[in-house]
């Protein structure tokens, strides 16, 4: 991000500076008031403990990537499973003059095509771009002929500063404010600095924009919808902390309906941390978090991601992107960043880069993993050698695609020609697996509440090796006890490597209404999840129809509860399938063949009926 022409720094504390210190470590060291978000907090590791409430099971995907799940567990060891690069090259490269790890794909809802933003040019020609896919691998450019003869959508830079990012929302076909579908955030800066600084001068921060196909923008007057402090002078600042920095990463919260977002924001002198190599008046880049009803008006950031003890070096993060839902659980891809190390041994510390996984159950409070989700390329000439950072998940049938930027040689090295797009992919929902080897496991999972319509059949998704197994029984939430019918005993193997492995029981088929817990024995197979579903056994299953998350242009044409699309809540009310009633014969035929031009067919009509 470039900085003004100069900047000072007081030589000596003043009184001012003095309670606005005192105002920050207020911030860090007391609660945040009922309802709002979460203050200023440094060195506090987020831990998901298990549920004390019943779960509802749902239909959707129930992951054990955190212990939310689960009750106890023994003998099983936790993995974390990294995708795969999908080629050595990247999909999107400096050919299509991109300048930045950020992109948004998205998958269009009736065409199944992928649909890309990314990136383009850098300074005062950094634009949005746009790509298009059939196969979410290889990408063409189309000249739109919307900014010039080529695929520019929208300008995000100003003379005096380059515009940063971009993250899209796709709000579906049936929005009722069609020009509103598309929603796009990114950061810029469109008013100079001013000479001196004053709040770090000009106008930068988090700004959006809104497009009925994603191609043609109009930006929101009211832009920044959220300022950034980040590069005020005034370190001591209490707002530093809480502005919007130049990455952003936003989203569509499903679980609680609202959208939300990461975004990149400074340290603070209170904080006590030393500055970063190239962190400049950010001290150290860390994330905060916001929300939002309208994606106008969003809350107060509050900070979710910063260095911990456990941290060695100088750890920084660079927002975190691609967020997706998964049953109840929100994942998050974290970029890790080390501007003090090297890319190879011996090598000039021109910064390193990563991803780590992030998990939430709240959309507050975010569980960052120890260990590396996706590395940068091992390979020395490789183009992905310094970085590679996710920033953006497809789910794609059985699989996800996963969307990162790579950088070869480090993190400010020749970004006009090092900054690239990437792809990787895994198996559905493999984020993390709980193990065992030859010697059995066993979870026990938090009590469970079935649902009191649709499916119980249950399926796991496992990787059973050979001689393995996996057998489960059910226990009473209550008391404890094994529900007759459903003992180890009566418990089928489940065996092989699927995402949707049906689990059956001697004389059942399904898990009982009620609220049960989950006992899994494990020998030498790996578990992800389990999940409720109907049909074929052994074949995953798709995702039931969701409440649509805008009003509904309902028109002239009739609304159906034949799913929960047009539901908002329910409760005392049984789903019923209605047969259709034989109201007669419409045609009876005594000689089913042509004769002379007639059929042996005689219409009675007073049997025409509805059904």
């Amino acid at each position: 991000m470039a900085q003004p022409a100069s900047r000072t720094r007081r030589s000596g504390p003043s009184w001012l500076s003095a309670i606005a210190i005192l105002s920050c470590r207020i911030l860090l060291d007391c609660p945040a008031a009922a309802g709002e978000p979460e203050g200023l907090v440094r060195d506090t590791r987020v831990v998901t403990w298990p549920a004390a409430e019943p779960v509802a099971a749902g239909h959707d995907p129930q992951l054990f990537m955190d212990d939310y799940l689960v009750a106890e567990h023994e003998g099983l060891k936790r993995t974390v499973h990294p995708p795969r690069r999908a080629l050595d090259r990247p999909v999107i490269g400096r050919e299509q003059g991109t300048t930045q790890p950020y992109v948004t794909v998205l998958r269009d809802p009736r065409t199944g095509r992928f649909r890309m933003w990314y990136d383009k040019h850098i300074g005062r020609e950094g634009s949005i771009a746009y790509a298009e896919s059939s196969d979410g691998l290889t990408w063409t450019t189309p000249s739109l002929g919307i900014l010039g003869d080529d695929n520019r959508v929208l300008e995000i830079s100003a003379p005096f500063q380059s515009g940063y990012g971009v993250s899209v929302i796709d709000d579906g076909p049936e929005l009722p404010d069609r020009a509103r579908r598309y929603k796009l955030a990114y950061w810029g800066q469109e008013k100079p600095w001013e000479r001196p600084a004053k709040d770090g001068g000009g106008d930068p921060g988090m700004r959006v924009a809104f497009s009925p196909d994603g191609l043609h923008w109009t930006k929101h007057e009211g832009n920044p919808v959220l300022p950034d402090y980040g590069e005020a002078w005034f370190l001591d600042d209490p707002r530093r902390p809480h502005g919007a920095g130049d990455i952003i990463d936003v989203f569509w919260d499903p679980i609680r309906r609202h959208y939300a977002g990461f975004l990149k924001a400074p340290a603070v002198p209170a904080d006590g941390y030393t500055p970063g190599r190239r962190a400049g008046l950010y001290i150290r880049r860390l994330v905060v978090a916001s929300r939002s009803d309208d994606f106008l008006r969003w809350e107060r950031p509050w900070r979710v991601l910063a260095p911990e003890a456990r941290d060695e070096g100088q750890l920084e993060f660079y927002g975190v992107g691609g967020t997706i839902a998964r049953g109840g659980l929100l994942i998050g891809f974290a970029r890790m960043l080390h501007d003090d190390w090297p890319a190879e041994p011996g090598g000039p510390a021109d910064g390193v880069g990563w991803t780590a996984l992030v998990t939430s159950r709240d959309g507050r409070r975010w569980e960052r993993g120890d260990e590396v989700f996706f590395d940068r390329s091992s390979d020395p000439d490789a183009w992905d050698r310094a970085m590679a950072w996710i920033g953006c998940a497809v789910p794609a049938g059985d699989e996800i695609l996963l969307y990162y930027g790579g950088y070869k040689r480090g993190h400010k090295v020749e970004p006009a020609r090092e900054r690239q797009i990437g792809l990787a992919r895994m198996p559905l929902d493999r984020f993390v697996s709980r193990d065992a080897g030859d010697a059995p496991g066993r979870l026990l999972t938090v009590p469970l509440r079935m649902p009191e319509r649709g499916p119980r059949r249950l399926t796991l998704n496992a990787a059973v090796a050979a001689g393995g197994s996996i057998r489960v029984q059910v226990r009473d939430a209550s008391s404890g006890e094994v529900l007759p019918g459903y003992a180890l005993a009566d418990a089928g193997p489940v065996a092989g490597d699927g995402l949707a492995l049906p689990v059956a029981w001697r004389d059942k088929a399904e898990l009982p209404p009620g609220t049960v817990r989950l006992e899994l024995h494990l020998v030498r197979a790996s578990l992800f999840g389990f999940r409720l579903a109907g049909g074929e056994a052994g074949k995953a299953q798709a995702s039931p129809a969701v409440p649509t998350r805008a009003p509904i242009d309902i028109g002239q044409r009739r609304q159906l509860f034949i799913d929960d699309r047009c539901l908002e809540r329910s409760s005392g009310i049984r789903i019923a399938v209605n047969p259709p009633v034989k109201a007669g014969v419409v045609l009876e035929c005594d000689r089913p063949w042509e004769v002379r031009g007639r059929t042996g067919c005689t219409s009675r009509a007073s049997s025409w009926g509805r059904t």
